[in-house]
């Protein structure tokens, strides 16, 4: 062997089972090994429905019901909980909140509207997690898919207000998911949360607190509450004005791309119709412009959530692909009082859902909207 190398002992690599339903990945072929990792693999004990089943014996130290201080009486189906937890744990990241002996939390998270919680997937995947304690007082505030704009500004961000009405005004940290975005920094800087104290979860890791406060999600899957909406706009009280004909339009390069998106472009435009790119404005640029539209066409997107931001009595015309379909903008455009309609294109491309292609029949959008404005 050459002077200055060191030669490395080869290791064998194999497909390691921890148990009958466990996740399996690489691990060094020694039970030594295997016996030192062991308890970095993280194991549910135990699964609550939610957040009001959680009792004393699991470092519960307060729980508040704060729907009647935010929202109608028809929330009572969907109580706002608030719950403080003695050691609460974040499991990867944002995807799992539990107790600090390990007791998953359903109905928030990834668990949020899963119709078999206990079953899901999360609770019985094995993979190396460190743990990893910090002190003081942590807000969970993301949601496990905030990374999408939807997401963000409807299940995670409305928990603020949440919080807020139970009482939570001093805090260490605010927990996010570990996929930052320019519309998550922009709407933080909004609510005046330091910089400092926004804390990304990785998914390598059992985050654990001195205190973890966890709030309920702001509504049932898909539904979206007036209350929220309400409270978005109050966020940006700025005077501005917009066009009142606006088409939302969709990236080309998108998982669900509108092939004849230019053709459709065209025929609104000569409508009056004024064609935006979301994606490359901030929000506050996208909330003003908005502030002033009578009607809007868009395909299924993201971007339909601004509707939060148009005045009552707009209408909305969305566009889908005809095998993804959900009741997410329908539901919005009711609580904010706006008009409502929907159009199905005709599928080109279907990839299970990893990439679909679809067009639509412009006289038929066209023929919508004569019928509706």
């Amino acid at each position: 062997m050459r002077a200055g190398r060191i030669r490395l002992k080869r290791f064998r690599f194999q497909t390691y089972p921890l148990g009958q339903s466990d996740y399996l990945f690489p691990l060094v072929k020694s039970s030594r090994l295997s016996r030192t990792l062991r308890p970095f693999i993280w194991r549910p004990g135990g699964f609550v429905p939610g957040l009001e089943s959680l009792e004393t014996g699991h470092g519960l130290l307060a729980r508040q019901d704060v729907t009647a201080a935010i929202g109608p009486p028809d929330l009572a189906r969907h109580p706002l909980t608030v719950v403080e937890l003695a050691g609460g744990k974040i499991i990867s990241n944002v995807r799992l909140a539990a107790t600090a002996d390990d007791v998953v939390i359903g109905g928030v998270q990834s668990l949020f509207g899963s119709a078999d919680p206990q079953n899901h997937h999360l609770l019985h995947r094995r993979r190396l997690r460190f743990p990893k304690f910090r002190r003081g007082t942590a807000l969970l505030l993301g949601g496990s898919n905030c990374d999408n704009y939807y997401h963000w500004l409807l299940d995670s961000l409305p928990r603020w207000k949440i919080l807020s009405a139970a009482g939570y005004a001093d805090y260490d940290y605010v927990l996010l998911h570990d996929r930052p975005a320019k519309f998550q920094e922009e709407l933080l800087d909004r609510l005046r949360v330091p910089a400092a104290k926004r804390l990304r979860c990785s998914k390598n890791f059992v985050h654990q607190f001195e205190r973890l406060v966890v709030p309920a999600m702001p509504a049932p899957l898909e539904a979206v509450p007036a209350w929220a909406c309400a409270w978005l706009r109050s966020l940006f009280p700025e005077k501005s004005s917009g066009p009142e004909k606006i088409y939302l339009a969709r990236p080309e390069m998108g998982r669900r791309r509108l092939v004849n998106q230019a053709e459709l472009r065209t025929a609104l435009e000569a409508l009056g119709f004024v064609t935006l790119q979301p994606e490359h404005m901030s929000v506050a640029e996208q909330a003003g412009l908005l502030r002033s539209a009578r009607c809007v066409v868009a395909p299924h997107g993201a971007a339909l959530t601004n509707l939060i931001f148009a005045p009552p009595g707009a209408l909305l015309l969305e566009l889908f692909h005809p095998s993804h379909k959900n009741r997410c903008y329908v539901n919005l455009a009711a609580a904010c009082g706006h008009r409502y309609a929907s159009l199905d294109g005709q599928a080109i491309l279907t990839d299970d859902d990893q990439r679909l292609e679809y067009k639509v029949d412009v006289s038929g959008v066209l023929e919508t909207l004569s019928g509706t404005m």
